[in-house]
């Protein structure tokens, strides 16, 4: 791996076509596979409990050169079950070959006869038909379209990739707190220097660049990816985490291609302000989920939160979008709305925009809960104090209740990060019921709800997404998952440090530290107390993430629940404003009452 990677980056940008490309045959759809659908991720097929791919007819294998060269069979499955108990069979001539797979999409590579033309795919379970009661067919799990290619390489990447993802998914399962998988997503660091200065008003950059130390102007490099070895290779998933612009690198193509060569999805987060016609170029096609921050509907609001560039970024935005039509659908938009004071009451408009836009998904982000931030800006007009622009929870999940009405409207995908970790509209009924009745009364002021007989609409009536459920559905799986997932499937390496979730507070170990930490004794307790369904003090510790506040407000945890939170919480920051004194005293003695609990469990 490493002599692949080096030797990459030893040449120029300007290389051959990779193999898997250059030797690529497209597979056609047979029978058991229903017409083929559109979501915001692209085009698909479901599958029925059993279904054919096939060379189209009259196509012949690409065999002329080399007859005996290796062939692979690369397909990407969607499945909705959580817990690995899906399974795919391949059949393709006299090989049979049983594949588990994870939730959502699994990239699946797997060596076939070069005589072998159709294949035979069959499940052992089907998607509930509870989830889909006015559909008549048999639904099992998602394709999209499949390829055969010559590229063992490509082959190597992908199994070992998905091979990764299956005992990752079994060891989170099982609660183990040390892994032999490593993590599915991988946090990086691409580029540290951001074109917008002064920065956007609620992002802390100095005290950002102060923490990342002598890191703040380290390459990230083919030659970085070398050194985190199997974190990298065996990741599906990257996630961009800079606090900087990533189309401002100079090397940003030949990673750009490292990745894709690899079959890694990436996501990266970008202000859109240089979307230029090559940078447009360099995305397309490529399996990139591109989040764009936006954060306002209009060009006044935009200003008080970053500069003047509203009509510049929209009109990059515009380009993008035209460009990536006929390319798969790629890479995938996604517009951020961050909501605070300041633009919340341009949620509505927001939605509109980004339905004539056509971006392919709305990301709803809380702005971090920074208790102690002296964040305090003047822009376009406008002075911004961060702590005075925090929403509190109950409001944030009004604009939850209300987004997820505005997304149904509009037809938009809405990812609500307030819902991660799941449970939001079911722990907070009244108050995301009483966001989406705020739209239902403004459209019945306006006369929105009204049909052209003047009668009010069913749909205005009856919500026609309740908030809770009159019988549960069936179970996928996921009810037996610790209450975070992300100490075991994800890992973050960072400029600033090496986060063990994506709402990490303190950083756990310094940039070069990744090939310790994985396995460390602290990420070991942190997997222990949430297998558990308990939460670390670094949970405690990190004020930011979402189910932690959730976790202080549930209803049904009733007031002892919420009190143990909050005083968890006030023990917490405690601890960080006195430099852990109390904690270094209290940590011994609470690993000698439980070693003595587990002793006598144990004699028992």
């Amino acid at each position: 791996m490493l002599r692949v990677i080096t030797e990459a980056a030893s040449g120029s940008h300007q290389r051959p076509q990779p193999a898997y490309l250059a030797t690529k045959q497209e597979l056609a759809f047979g029978e058991g596979f229903h017409l083929e659908e559109r979501d915001q991720q692209g085009t698909y097929r479901w599958m029925d409990f059993v279904g054919y791919l096939k060379l189209p007819e009259g196509e012949a294998k690409l065999t002329e050169t080399d007859p005996s060269a290796p062939h692979f069979l690369e397909i990407s499955v969607q499945s909705s079950f959580h817990d690995l108990s899906q399974e795919l069979t391949v059949t393709a001539g006299d090989t049979e070959r049983t594949r588990p797979l994870v939730r959502g999409w699994n990239i699946i590579s797997i060596p076939v006869l070069p005589s072998a033309a159709t294949f035979r795919f069959s499940v052992n379970k089907l998607f509930p038909k509870a989830y889909y009661p006015e559909d008549t067919r048999n639904l099992s799990v998602r394709f999209r379209p499949a390829i055969l290619h010559r590229d063992p390489e490509r082959h190597r990447h992908v199994r070992d990739q998905q091979t990764n993802a299956v005992a990752n998914t079994r060891e989170l399962m099982a609660g183990a707190t040390v892994l032999e998988s490593t993590p599915q997503v991988l946090g990086i660091d691409m580029y540290g220097v951001c074109n917008v200065k002064p920065p956007c008003v609620y992002c802390a950059w100095d005290a950002n660049k102060k923490l990342e130390g002598d890191h703040v102007h380290a390459p990230f490099t083919l030659e970085t990816l070398a050194e985190w070895g199997q974190l990298f290779e065996r990741a599906s998933t990257l996630v961009n985490c800079s606090i900087g612009e990533p189309f401002m690198m100079k090397n940003f193509d030949e990673l750009l291609d490292i990745f894709g060569d690899r079959g890694k999805a990436l996501e990266i987060t970008t202000n859109g302000q240089v979307l230029t016609d090559r940078n447009i170029r360099k995305l397309l096609g490529r399996d990139i989920h591109l989040y764009i921050s936006l954060d306002a509907a209009t060009a006044e609001t935009y200003a008080k939160l970053r500069n003047n560039k509203w009509d510049r970024l929209i009109a990059n935005l515009r380009r993008l979008i035209e460009a990536k039509r006929g390319r798969q659908g790629q890479p995938r938009i996604f517009a951020v709305f961050m909501p605070m004071r300041v633009n919340v009451h341009e949620l509505d408009a927001f939605f509109e925009l980004c339905a004539d836009l056509e971006v392919d998904r709305v990301i709803l982000r809380p702005l971090n809960f920074a208790e102690e931030s002296d964040l305090n800006w003047e822009r376009g007009g406008h002075v911004f104090n961060y702590l005075e622009q925090l929403l509190p929870m109950e409001e944030l999940v009004r604009v939850s209740g209300r987004a997820a009405a505005l997304a149904r409207e509009h037809g938009l995908d809405l990812a609500d990060q307030m819902d991660f970790g799941g449970g939001l509209k079911e722990a907070f009924p009244e108050e995301f019921a009483a966001g989406r009745m705020e739209l239902r009364d403004k459209e019945k002021a306006s006369g929105a709800c009204e049909t052209n007989g003047g009668e009010t609409a069913q749909a205005s009536e009856t919500d026609p997404l309740p908030v809770l459920q009159d019988e549960p559905l069936p179970s996928l799986g996921e009810e037996n998952y610790p209450p975070c997932k992300e100490p075991w499937t994800n890992l973050y390496i960072l400029r600033r440090g090496i986060l063990p979730c994506c709402y990490g507070g303190e950083p756990i170990a310094p940039m070069d530290g990744h090939q310790e930490i994985w396995n460390s004794p602290l990420l070991q307790e942190i997997r222990s107390e949430l297998a558990s369904h308990r939460f670390h003090d670094y949970c405690y510790d990190s004020p930011s993430c979402p189910i932690i506040r959730k976790a202080g407000l549930r209803p049904e945890r009733g007031p002892l629940g919420s009190l143990h939170t909050r005083t968890r919480r006030v023990w917490t920051g405690l601890n960080r404003w006195t430099f852990g004194i109390p904690r270094m005293f209290y940590t011994p003695v609470k690993k000698a009452a439980r070693k003595l609990r587990q002793s006598r469990r144990s004699d028992t």
